[in-house]
C-alpha cells in the first residue's frame, strides 16, 4: 500500500512515480534558471540523511535529537539537508542568513548543534569548538567521496529508513522571531507539517499537479517550510527559488507563479514599485467608471502579464494583517488577496480566508478550517487547539508551560474578536498583540496596529512605529515610500541625521492624520510625529526576517533621540 503519511513519503512517492519531473528550479553562475529532477531531489536526501547517520553512529551518541542548523539563503541544498536530516531521525534548525552574529551566537548556544551547513563561514569564530561547520560546496564534497552514488542502493537504504520515520517526534526547530525578547525554539513534527498542507490544499482547492511555486521568503521560518516543503511536495508543484531578493521583481516576471505567498510588508512594496514604475495604472485604477468593463479586465490582464502575475491562481498574505488598503489596492488590479493567520507555534495556520472575501470584513483574517478549534479567553486572548500545534519549546519548559496548557489549548498572545459575515460565519478580527499594547499616561490601552495601517494609507507614508507608553498621547515615527525618500535626500538641507525636516512635509502628513480624526478613522490623539530619513532596517534590529515591526528594538534605537526631542 502506497504511504503518503509524512512530508518525506510524499517525496518518495513523487520520485516513485515521476522521477525525471523537475521539482526545483535554480539560477547558475550564468543567471540561467537550471532544473533538479524530482530523481536528483530525493537520491540527494538519502545521501544527506546517511552521511548524518554515519555522523551519529562516530560522535556514538545515544541522543535521538541530534541537531543540524542551516544558515544561508534559500536554495534547493537548504530543502535537501533539512529533509535529509528528518529522515536521518534529527532536528533542523534554520538559522536566516541575515541574522546578527550576537542572535546567531545565541541561536547556536541554545540550539547546540552538532553540524552547521552553511553557504559562509561568516560567523563561525561565533561558533562553539565541538560544532563542525562545512559550506555547501565542502558538504557536497564529502557526499561524494563517503556516500555509495549507486541509485539502487540509495533507493534501498531510503525506503529503509523511511520505514522507521515517526511523524509524531519532533523533526524541526524554528526560531521565533524574538519581537518580545530572546528567540525560542519551536519544536514541530512532520505530522504538523502534513496536517497545514492538507488543510491549505482542501480549502484552496489547490489543483494537483499544476501549480508553480517561487521561494523568496526565508525558509528559517514556518511560512516558507509550508509553501516551498509541505504543500510543494503535497501538491507536486515545482519550486522556483529567487537568487537575490534584488532580483524579486524581474524574477517574479520569469517565474510567473500559479501561487504567490508574501508577508504584508513585501505585498505593499510591491504596490510601491508597481505604482513608481507604472504611474498611468495608479490614475487608472482610480477610474471606478471603467471596472468591469472589457477594456478594464483586457488592460489589466496586461499589467498582470507585465509583473508576472498573469497565471496567479492564489496570492496569499500571511505572517501579520495584511492592510485592508492594500488588498482593495490588488483587488482593483484583478488580484485577490487571501490571507492566513497563524504563528510558528501552530504550524503557521490558525485561520484563513476564501473566495471571494466580503470586501466589509477586509479587517479580519478568516474563519477557522475543518480539524482546528478556536476560541477567545475571558480576557479576549486567541487560543487555538488541533494537531499543528506544537510540541513545545526546543529544551525550554518553563516557556512551554506558559503558553500550552495541559488541556492542549494554546494561548497566542493575540487579542481577537469575532465579527460574523453576511452568512452568519465568524470571522477573526485581531486587535492586535497583548504585549504590543500602548499604556497611555491617563492609563487608557491603545492597540498600535490598526491605527498604524490607517496611518499607512497616507500618500508619503510607507511603514510606522507607534510608541506612548506612560506618555499623554502618542508618538509616530514614520519611514517615507522610497520616491518620496530619494526627493529628500537629493535636496540640501532636509536631511538632519535620523530626521527630515521640512515643514511643508509634516503639514501634509498633520493635515492628512487630522482627516482621519475627522472621518473617526483613529480616535487616539497623536502628540509628535518623527519622520525618519530612512525605513526601519532588518541590520538594526528594527525589523523580523519576515518585516515585522521589532517594537523593542526599534524603542531602544530610538528613545534617547525621541527623549531629547520632547524636552526641546
Amino acid at each position: 500500500m502506497r504511504n503518503n503519511t509524512t512530508i518525506l513519503h510524499r517525496l518518495q512517492l513523487w520520485f516513485s512515480d515521476q522521477p525525471d519531473c523537475a521539482a526545483q528550479y535554480y539560477k547558475d553562475a550564468e543567471q540561467k534558471w537550471q532544473p533538479i529532477s524530482v530523481r536528483a531531489y530525493w537520491l540527494q536526501v538519502v545521501r544527506i540523511a546517511l552521511f548524518l547517520e554515519r555522523k551519529r553512529e562516530a560522535l556514538s551518541s545515544s541522543d535521538e535529537q541530534l541537531r543540524v542548523a542551516i544558515f544561508a539563503p534559500n536554495s534547493p541544498e537548504w530543502i535537501h539537508w533539512e529533509l535529509g536530516t528528518w529522515l536521518a531521525g534529527m532536528i533542523s534548525v534554520g538559522i536566516h542568513p541575515n541574522t546578527q552574529k550576537s542572535d546567531y551566537a545565541k541561536m547556536v548556544l541554545l540550539a547546540k548543534p552538532v553540524l552547521i551547513i552553511s553557504d559562509t563561514l561568516e560567523h563561525s569564530n561565533f561558533t562553539e569548538n565541538t560544532t563542525e561547520i562545512l559550506t555547501f560546496t565542502q558538504a557536497t564534497q564529502i557526499l561524494i567521496d563517503v556516500v555509495p552514488d549507486d541509485e539502487k542502493s540509495l533507493v534501498a537504504l531510503g525506503n529503509q529508513m523511511l520505514s522507521k520515520i515517526s511523524s509524531e517526534r519532533p523533526c524541526i526547530s524554528i526560531f521565533t522571531s524574538g519581537t518580545t525578547g530572546t528567540p525560542k525554539g519551536v519544536l514541530l513534527g512532520l505530522q504538523q507539517m502534513t496536517f497545514v498542507a492538507d488543510t491549505l490544499s482542501r480549502e484552496w482547492n489547490l489543483p494537483f499537479s499544476n501549480g508553480v511555486l517561487f521561494s523568496f521568503l526565508p525558509l528559517a521560518h514556518v511560512a516558507e517550510k509550508i509553501h516551498s516543503v509541505a504543500v510543494a511536495l503535497t501538491m507536486r508543484y515545482p519550486v522556483w527559488f529567487n537568487s537575490n531578493f534584488e532580483r524579486f521583481l524581474p524574477e517574479l516576471q520569469e517565474v510567473r507563479p500559479t501561487m504567490l505567498l508574501a508577508v504584508p510588508r513585501v505585498w505593499q512594496r510591491m504596490k510601491e514599485q508597481i505604482e513608481n514604475h507604472k504611474p498611468k495604472l495608479v490614475s487608472y485604477l482610480t477610474e471606478v467608471k471603467w471596472v468591469g468593463t472589457l477594456l478594464d479586465q483586457v488592460y489589466l490582464s496586461q499589467v498582470r502579464t507585465s509583473i508576472g502575475l498573469d497565471r496567479l491562481k492564489l496570492a496569499v498574505s500571511g505572517a501579520a494583517k495584511l492592510p485592508p488598503m492594500v488588498f482593495d489596492w490588488f483587488l482593483r488590479l484583478g488580484v485577490e488577496i487571501q490571507e492566513i493567520y497563524g504563528m510558528s507555534e501552530t504550524a503557521g495556520l490558525i485561520t484563513l480566508t476564501h473566495s471571494p472575501r466580503d470586501l466589509a470584513l477586509a479587517q479580519t483574517v478568516g474563519e477557522i478550517p475543518p480539524g482546528t478549534e478556536v476560541k477567545l479567553s475571558p480576557e479576549g486572548e486567541v487560543w487555538v487547539k488541533g494537531p499543528h500545534v506544537f510540541l513545545g519549546y526546543d529544551q525550554n519548559q518553563e516557556e512551554t508551560d506558559a503558553v500550552l496548557l495541559p488541556d492542549g489549548w494554546m494561548k497566542t498572545g493575540d487579542l481577537g474578536e469575532w465579527i460574523n459575515d453576511s452568512s452568519g460565519k465568524p470571522q477573526l478580527h485581531l486587535i492586535g498583540r497583548s504585549r504590543e499594547i500602548i499604556k497611555l499616561q491617563n492609563g487608557r490601552m491603545v492597540a498600535p496596529v490598526p491605527i498604524e495601517n490607517e496611518l499607512k494609507k497616507i500618500e508619503q507614508i510607507s511603514n510606522v512605529c507607534l510608541m506612548g507608553d506612560q506618555l499623554p498621547g502618542l508618538i509616530a515615527l514614520i519611514t517615507l515610500k522610497e520616491n518620496f525618500l530619494l526627493d529628500y535626500k537629493f535636496t540640501p538641507g532636509m536631511v538632519e541625521g535620523v530626521l527630515i525636516e521640512d515643514d511643508t512635509l509634516k503639514k501634509q502628513i498633520k493635515d492628512s492624520i487630522a482627516s482621519l480624526y475627522t472621518d473617526s478613522k483613529i480616535s487616539e490623539k497623536i502628540i509628535k510625529i518623527f519622520i525618519l530619513s530612512r525605513d526601519f532596517e532588518l541590520e538594526h534590529g528594527e525589523v523580523t526576517p519576515t518585516q515585522k515591526l521589532n517594537r523593542n528594538q526599534i524603542h531602544k534605537n530610538f528613545a534617547h533621540f525621541i527623549e531629547f526631542k520632547l524636552q526641546e
